[in-house]
């Protein structure tokens, strides 16, 4: 969330913010968040929330989370297959109640989340690449479905890093967070070589 990002990146200077997925940045001159689109309407989720409570009630250990642009039904604590078996009824679903509509349901790692779909990370690159068309460097990391909207976006000279298995358009893969952790810190590292004049 906008509020997390705040509370752990806030205080350092000249960073950008994107959260949501793309649907709000904070700038690095700025401290106010900005919606990718002015005009959001949230009355949909008074019709899609009631579908995924009624999911809640079949699925012990699942739960729904409301975010500002989303709403997301996560099963990770469910029975494993019968999560699985609900989750593609759900999509099911709501791929045919959504349509006609500019909302989508996406499947994540353990979670089915409905979103708008401007709200993605490739749509929220292409304002920061036009706000600085020319970065010195570009660092792109995920675990998600959603981050490959962004790995696709990015030009070939940027580094970008799936985390876990899976077909991905990233052009490392990592394990996990440890091997991100680990490739952080060498790239923390090589930040104190100077190029010798």
């Amino acid at each position: 969330s906008a509020e997390n990002l705040d509370r752990w990146f806030g205080t350092i200077r000249g960073l950008w913010l994107v959260a949501e997925h793309g649907a709000e940045l904070k700038n690095s001159s700025t401290s106010i968040w900005e919606p990718l689109r002015s005009q959001v309407a949230a009355d949909w989720k008074s019709t899609v929330l009631p579908i995924l409570e009624h999911f809640v009630d079949r699925t012990p250990g699942s739960f729904v989370e409301e975010k500002k642009y989303a709403l997301v039904w996560h099963y990770r604590a469910a029975e494993p297959e019968f999560g699985e078996w609900l989750a593609n009824e759900l999509v099911s679903m709501l791929e045919a109640m959504l349509a006609e509509t500019e909302l989508r349901a996406f499947r994540g790692e353990k979670i089915v989340e409905v979103k708008p779909v401007w709200a993605n990370k490739g749509e929220m690159l292409g304002r920061l690449l036009a706000a600085y068309p020319d970065p010195d460097f570009i660092f792109a990391a995920g675990d998600d479905r959603t981050d490959e909207d962004l790995f696709e976006r990015l030009q070939d000279n940027a580094w970008t890093v799936h985390i876990g298995p899976g077909p991905t358009r990233a052009s490392y893969v990592v394990a996990d967070f440890e091997g991100l952790r680990r490739v952080l810190k060498l790239l923390a590292e090589s930040g104190r070589l100077r190029k010798a004049s």
